[in-house]
């Protein structure tokens, strides 16, 4: 069984050597790594290319780009590289345990439908950048089992935690909404929308905390809560939002009628007043990862979108 790992680098000279080497100690060595570079101006690419010289399964995809795609564009473009059965993304700043695929691809073999997209994510440890311990317990607070409890979320599973299948990966591939904000949120959506999630509650890597991360640090438990009852924050992000307005235009007729009366309340809820909005949600059973408490407390508090 082969497993793709798509990586997108973007200057990672800090430390995307720590990264490589945690995955050549995978105990699951039946791996291709794809990578492609978003025009870094550090040394992230001559040690990519080092790296390579010494192992034949590190295959760096040079196209000639020279405008930056964002993670999302950069990663979204390798899925069109992969022919695995199994796919994996990996960021350039985390370290890997050594049975992190092993894990993952088991459980994938044991649980995946080949015929439908699936994709299954795991926890991970806070890792200091500064101080060079573990910082947080565990990044993975909210999960959902369905659209409805999907939707509301502001974002996808961290995608360094994701792993899927072929056929997810072939809809990634041939993505067909105009607008994208970040890969996780595409796979995230197009599984829970189309085929099946599962959340495997194991800790099989550490996620870097440092002022560069992209989609932000993750905050400890007391900063979650306190963020939640924040009035100046939203409901919904306006990025997160416009992407599965996209989303819903592109692939409105491939919906259900369950998942398109779904994502039509759902698009309806920032133009609502506040007592159809909190309508909205009890109608349609709407929640954060199953917390329909949560999400009515955000809407009371809360502008409905920015």
């Amino acid at each position: 069984m082969h497993v793709d790992i798509l990586m997108a680098t973007c200057d990672g000279e800090r430390y995307i050597r720590n990264q490589l080497l945690s995955l050549q100690q995978q105990t699951f060595e039946d791996w291709t790594l794809w990578v492609h570079d978003d025009v870094s101006k550090d040394d992230t690419l001559h040690i990519l290319h080092k790296f390579a010289e010494l192992d034949c399964r590190i295959k760096i995809v040079e196209d000639g780009t020279k405008k930056r795609l964002g993670p999302g564009g950069n990663f979204l473009g390798l899925t069109k590289y992969s022919t695995a059965e199994y796919v994996i993304f990996c960021d350039q700043d985390d370290i890997w345990f050594e049975k992190k695929l092993e894990i993952l691809v088991g459980f994938a073999e044991k649980n995946f439908n080949a015929d439908i997209p699936c994709l299954v994510y795991c926890n991970a440890y806070g890792y200091s950048d500064v101080e060079g311990v573990i910082a947080i317990d565990g990044i993975s607070r909210t999960h959902a089992k369905n659209l409805k409890e999907f939707l509301f979320l502001n974002g996808g599973y961290q995608g360094c935690s994701i792993l899927f299948n072929k056929r997810l990966c072939k809809m990634t591939a041939e993505y067909r909404a105009d607008y994208i904000f970040l890969h996780d949120d595409v796979v995230s959506l197009l599984a829970h929308t189309f085929g099946c999630v599962y959340f495997l509650p194991k800790k099989l890597m550490l996620y870097r905390q440092h002022a560069s991360n992209v989609t932000g640090n993750v905050i400890d438990l007391r900063s979650y809560l306190k963020r939640v009852f924040n009035i100046n924050m939203y409901v919904l992000s306006a990025k997160h939002y416009k992407e599965k307005e996209s989303f819903y235009n592109a692939y409105k007729n491939d919906l259900n009628d369950d998942a398109r009366r779904l994502f039509v309340a759902y698009l309806a809820f920032p133009k609502k007043a506040l007592l159809k909005r909190i309508h909205l949600i009890i109608h349609n059973e709407f929640s954060i990862g199953g917390s329909k408490l949560k999400l009515l407390i955000k809407t009371i508090i809360r502008k409905p979108i920015g």
